[in-house]
């Protein structure tokens, strides 16, 4: 051949076209095993600029019969995160704020707790002490709140600890805070500053506000399943906007942009990504880790040994979702449910396969596994040779494995059920509040006052 460049090229062509076809055919089957267990969701794999795989299972709307399709819009909660603190690197990078200024200094005149103390550092890495606004007893999902409503909150709640720094506490409020100090640094709305500097040149197209409390009709309908026959709609807890803290609809593909833009640079220097990534290089010396660096998790050497991966999921409202990417190889998994689930789990199996390492074992999440046998074989018998069972489907009972099953009973109205396997639960763990607040409930829902 006179052009060895094109035969080159050519060769390439011919072994990596099955290679490649093999691995749709293996995602494929992944797909299908997840779906055969109650899954259902969207999923993206792709390497560098080449989308390898989408894929959609299950239903956006289960009682109407509309599947899911690689289009469909989720509620993708916290991974919304990670704009936000792309949207601070990119002010550091022009020397607008630095990482050490305190919220007294960015934010005068805002009587937060310790607001001369608390740092922009701390607040990226849920480090601030301060609480969520959901933690608040008067918050409700379903209110739009005003920022003077929203700022009032969190000034009334207390401190989850004194010293900024000390610990991590996951707060919701603190990326609240962030999101306040882009607007304040930028001179922009929020979200116009997100839109002009993170999703129009990432070409996020479907990105926006739901400006509803439900989703709109043929998008993803959010649900809860009880066990693997019972299921509900979960719009309860639904929020209409989204904020610094997260809470955007999107697509998966957006979600892939995204995570793609920041592997590629194209919103920040690879300097400042290196300081996102690595939360200015406070990342942990361990050799295996999961650490909170500046709105992205890094997982080293686990959940998969000998891979290190970052991302955000995002969980709530009957969503679940994660955005992950391997940089060394540049590979992205999307995962978006409409159904409560660990997606971390179902995303991090998707690049085992992606990257050729062992998958982790499919089954159906651990309350629903006992559920459907309690549903099976009776409360009473289960009680009765309660070891043998846990043994049998291999499962060490914890405290919240008892309160989340429990609140599956309670949600299906199966009182009798209930109050049975939260006495269980008791004798394993006598000073759960929780435990006792569902026998409290299952009892008024039974109309047994007394007890």
């Amino acid at each position: 051949m006179k052009n060895p460049l094109l035969f080159f090229l050519l060769l390439l062509f011919f072994f990596a076209a099955p290679a490649q076809k093999s691995l749709i055919t293996r995602l494929d089957s992944l797909s299908a095993a997840y779906y055969q267990q109650n899954f259902q969701g969207v999923v993206l794999v792709a390497r560098g600029d080449s989308i390898l795989y989408q894929h959609a299972f299950g239903y956006a709307d289960i009682d109407k019969k509309i599947p899911l399709r690689t289009t469909t819009l989720f509620k993708t909660e916290s991974t919304g995160k990670m704009y936000t603190a792309a949207a601070i690197m990119q002010l550091l990078e022009k020397g607008k704020l630095g990482l050490q200024q305190t919220l007294e200094e960015l934010l005068p005149g805002l009587p937060v707790k310790n607001a001369g103390k608390i740092t922009v550092h701390h607040l990226l890495t849920h480090r601030s002490g301060l609480q969520s606004p959901w933690d608040h007893a008067a918050f409700s999902f379903k209110k739009v709140y005003s920022r003077e409503e929203l700022e009032k909150i969190i000034i009334d709640l207390p401190l989850a600890f004194e010293e900024p720094g000390k610990e991590m506490y996951y707060s919701n409020s603190g990326y609240i805070l962030l999101g306040w100090i882009v607007e304040k640094i930028s001179g922009l709305d929020f979200d116009d500053y997100l839109a002009t500097h993170i999703f129009q040149p990432l070409q996020m197209v479907s990105i926006r506000h739901l400006n509803d409390t439900l989703m709109p009709p043929g998008e993803a309908q959010p649900y809860r399943f009880l066990n693997s026959k019972k299921y509900i709609p979960f719009t309860q807890g639904i929020g209409p906007l989204a904020s610094g803290a997260g809470g955007w609809i999107a697509s998966a593909r957006d979600l892939w942009r995204f995570m793609q833009g920041l592997d590629k640079g194209k919103i920040m220097s690879p300097q400042t990504r290196s300081i996102m990534f690595s939360a200015n290089n406070s990342l942990p010396a361990d050799s295996s880790f999961r650490f909170y660096a500046y709105g992205i998790e890094n997982f080293v050497n686990q959940p998969i040994q000998g891979v290190s991966y970052l991302g955000h999921s995002g969980g709530g409202a009957g969503f679940s979702i994660d955005a992950i990417l391997d940089p060394l190889t540049h590979t992205v998994i999307i995962f978006c449910s409409n159904t409560y689930t660990n997606p971390r789990e179902i995303s991090s199996n998707y690049m085992r396969m992606a990257l050729g390492k062992p998958l982790a074992v499919i089954q159906k999440p651990n309350a629903i596994r006992i559920y459907d046998l309690i549903s099976e074989i009776g409360i009473s018998e289960f009680v009765k040779n309660e070891k043998k069972y846990f043994q049998q489907l291999e499962i060490k009972p914890g405290e919240w494995f008892f309160v989340n099953t429990g609140d599956a009973m309670m949600e299906a109205k199966d009182y009798s059920t209930l109050l049975s396997w939260l006495q269980l639960g008791a004798t394993y763990f006598p000073g759960n509040g929780f435990i006792r607040l569902l026998q409290s409930d299952a009892y008024k829902s039974l109309g047994q006052k007394d007890q």
